[in-house]
């Protein structure tokens, strides 16, 4: 960690040495997961790891914030992913200090927010609260099962994450999201491909909406990136989907959707999720979820039934101990083999089922 706090504590005596015309702030914040899998059908036998960043991702960020005047603000967000068990700067392929998300922009508090950076698109900031696996398994629970013939370029497995749902940010993008009326809030981004003559190729777009009123709240996202992989840079990965939850006291109930769609092969997936969580005591919480991913055609018409349930106990305000357990059941015309979010390699047959115990700590 000398690398962050040196960061910090350089752009502290930066700040210092600028005078003070209006009210600013800086924040280090992040999170720190780590903890003891067990996974059954990794490559024919059980697997025993000290995995991390599952819960939630393991991060460190700077966020700040500095008063213009009339409702104003400049704003930046710095955040960058790391791996526990090494130190390592996750993702490993290039993604630099920074991968997660990388902005500065300006805030009002009528007309809302405009930034410039590398950011989440609208499948993370519309959907992602409705994502019940997030409360219960947490990186095990998003989508990955037998679909690598989806093709995502340089996609660890072809299929990872291929709902965008935990995490995957849009370089070069300039977004846009307004305030809340009335229950109501919405955005666009859009990414530059970067290409002369061709404004389209390379390029990506997103769009999301939300509503809120009392115990009801829903969400709907469009993201489509291209590839220069695909057809020329003409081609990408497209996303949409549509979520909701509804709270009854301490228990929550979500619904969620998404539409996957290589355009360059057709290859498609959609994804069905229904998932409830009860809060027992201020303290303890449980949940459990199901989530059913089909794929079309081009991938053999194979589809995986995945179950997640977790236990939650809070220690504190900042520190969670649980445990969680995830299985997913492939099945399909080409004899698929089960592979769980997360988990190194897939099953050896068409099952997988993992255990997990760990501790999260948030500063």
């Amino acid at each position: 960690m000398k690398t962050p706090w040196a960061v910090a504590a350089t752009a502290c005596t930066f700040a210092a040495a600028i005078p003070a015309h209006a009210q600013s702030s800086v924040q280090l914040w992040g999170a720190l997961d780590a903890g003891i899998t067990m996974v059954t059908n990794q490559k024919g036998g059980h697997n025993y790891t000290m995995d991390n960043g599952i819960a939630t991702p393991n991060l460190w960020g700077l966020r700040g914030t500095e008063d213009l005047g009339g409702g104003n603000k400049a704003i930046f967000e710095l955040i960058d992913q790391f791996n526990l068990g090494t130190g390592a700067i996750f993702p490993t392929n290039g993604g630099g200090l920074f991968g997660r998300n990388a902005y500065v922009g300006l805030s009002n508090d009528q007309y809302g927010k405009l930034t410039f950076g590398e950011q989440y698109d609208f499948m993370i900031d519309s959907l992602l609260r409705f994502d019940n696996s997030i409360y219960i398994a947490g990186l095990y629970g998003f989508r990955e099962g037998p679909f690598s013939g989806l093709g995502i370029p340089g996609n660890s497995s072809g299929n990872a994450n291929f709902d965008r749902m935990s995490g995957t940010a849009i370089s070069n993008s300039v977004k846009y999201t307004t305030p809340t009326y009335y229950g109501f809030s919405a955005g666009a981004l859009y990414s530059f491909g970067g290409v002369p003559g061709a404004i389209a190729q390379n390029d990506g777009k997103s769009f999301g909406a939300n509503y809120a009123s009392g115990p009801f709240s829903a969400g709907v996202a469009y993201t489509y990136q291209r590839y220069a992989q695909l057809a020329n840079g003409m081609a990408g990965i497209r996303n949409y989907g549509v979520g909701a939850e509804y709270k009854f006291g301490l228990a929550a109930l979500n619904v969620l959707y998404t539409n996957t769609k290589n355009t360059a092969n057709n290859a498609t997936i959609n994804v069905c999720q229904i998932g409830a969580r009860y809060q027992i005591t201020p303290a303890l919480s449980v949940g459990g979820d199901y989530e059913l991913m089909k794929g079309n055609a081009v991938l053999a018409s194979d589809k995986a039934n995945q179950f997640s349930a977790g236990i939650r106990y809070a220690l504190s305000k900042r520190t969670v101990l649980y445990t969680e357990a995830v299985y997913q059941k492939v099945s399909g015309d080409n004899n698929p083999r089960a592979w769980i979010m997360a988990v190194s390699s897939a099953s050896g047959n068409d099952r997988q089922l993992l255990t997990r115990v760990g501790i999260l700590h948030k500063f």
